[in-house]
C-alpha cells in the first residue's frame, strides 16, 4: 500500500501514468494501490475526470474509464516526447512495481520482470554514501576489484550514485589514484564516513561534465528489410538516433545498447545497433 498522496496535482499525475500504461482508470485498482475507500476512489478519479475530461470516456461494459486517443497523442517533437514518455514509465513502475516472474508469483496486473536484479546495493553503503554526497563528506570504504580482488581500503570524495545496466555505482575522487573513478556498489564491504570536507567534486570531473554525442545506427551487416526494424524499433522511422551522454557513462551507455564499436568484428545476430562516431567517443570509454 502506498502512502496518502499529499497533494492535487501530484494524484493527478500518478493517476495520469496509471491511464496511459494501463489503458482505464477504476475504482478497485486504485483501492487496491492506494489502499482508498470506494468513496474516496470515485473522488480521485472525478477529480482527474473534471481536469482532464478528453483523456477517458466511461465504458459501462468494463465498468471503468477507458483512455482516448488523446491520452497517446503527442505535440513536442520526438526526442521531447521519447523523454517523457521513460520519464512516465519509470513513474508507473515505481507506482506498481515490477517483480521478477518467479514460478509461483502472482501480480494481477501482468506486468514483470524477466529475472531478478542480481546486484541491489546494501541500504546501509547507499545511506552513507548519499548522505555523503548531500554532505560534501568524505568516506573511506572497503573495496574489491577485479584488479585487486582482496579487500583494500580506499578514501574517496563521492559526487554521484548512477545505476548503469544491472550495477549500482558511485562516482567518486580517490585520494589514492588522484583522479575520478567509478566503484560498484556490490564491491564495497564496508562505508565509513569521514569527518572531512570533499576534496573535489563534480565540478572537477571532467568526464562527468563531457557532453558527448552518441550516434546510434543499424548495424550495416542487416538486411535490408532488418534495417528497416531496427529504424521502426529505436529511431522513429528515421534514420539513425543521437543521445548525448555524460563522458562517464559513455562506455555504459554504449554497453547497455550492445552497439557495435568494430562492426567488422561485432556482427549481426549479437549486434543489431553500431556507434557510427566511435572514433569520437573512444576516448570516453570508460575514463578513469
Amino acid at each position: 500500500m502506498l502512502p496518502q498522496l499529499d497533494t492535487k496535482n501530484h494524484r493527478l499525475s500518478l493517476l495520469g501514468h496509471l491511464l496511459r500504461w494501463e489503458g482505464r482508470l477504476n475504482r478497485s485498482r486504485l483501492q487496491q494501490l492506494f489502499g482508498l475507500g470506494s468513496v474516496r476512489a470515485s473522488e480521485w478519479i472525478r477529480e482527474f475526470r473534471d481536469q482532464h475530461p478528453r483523456l477517458l470516456e466511461w465504458d459501462s461494459r468494463a465498468r471503468s474509464y477507458l483512455a482516448t486517443p488523446e491520452a497517446y497523442r503527442t505535440k513536442r517533437g520526438k526526442d521531447a516526447d521519447r523523454q517523457e514518455t521513460a520519464v512516465s514509465l519509470a513513474q508507473y513502475l515505481a507506482l506498481v512495481g515490477l517483480p521478477h516472474a518467479a514460478p509461483g508469483i502472482e501480480t494481477g496486473h501482468g506486468v514483470w520482470a524477466a529475472f531478478p536484479d542480481l546486484s541491489v546495493p546494501q541500504p546501509q553503503v547507499f545511506a552513507v554514501l548519499y548522505e555523503a554526497i548531500r554532505t560534501r563528506r568524505m568516506v573511506k570504504i572497503t573495496y574489491r576489484s577485479m584488479r585487486t580482488p582482496t579487500p583494500h581500503d580506499r578514501e574517496i570524495s563521492p559526487h554521484s550514485l548512477v545505476r548503469a545496466g544491472r550495477r549500482w555505482h558511485v562516482r567518486a575522487f580517490c585520494e589514492t589514484n588522484e583522479d575520478f573513478r567509478d566503484y560498484a556498489l556490490g564491491r564495497i564491504a564496508s562505508v565509513e564516513s569521514l569527518n572531512e570536507p570533499a576534496r573535489r567534486g563534480e565540478q572537477d570531473d571532467a568526464a562527468w561534465q563531457a557532453q558527448v554525442p552518441v550516434r546510434l545506427v543499424a548495424h550495416p551487416d542487416l538486411t535490408p528489410e532488418q534495417e528497416d526494424l531496427i529504424r521502426f524499433e529505436y529511431f522513429h522511422n528515421t534514420s539513425a538516433r543521437v543521445e548525448t551522454c555524460r563522458g562517464a557513462l559513455v562506455g555504459y551507455f554504449i554497453q547497455d545498447m550492445r552497439a557495435a564499436l568494430n562492426p567488422k568484428k561485432q556482427r549481426p545476430p549479437d549486434y543489431q545497433l553500431a556507434v557510427a562516431n566511435a572514433e569520437e567517443v573512444s576516448r570516453w570509454l570508460f575514463p578513469g
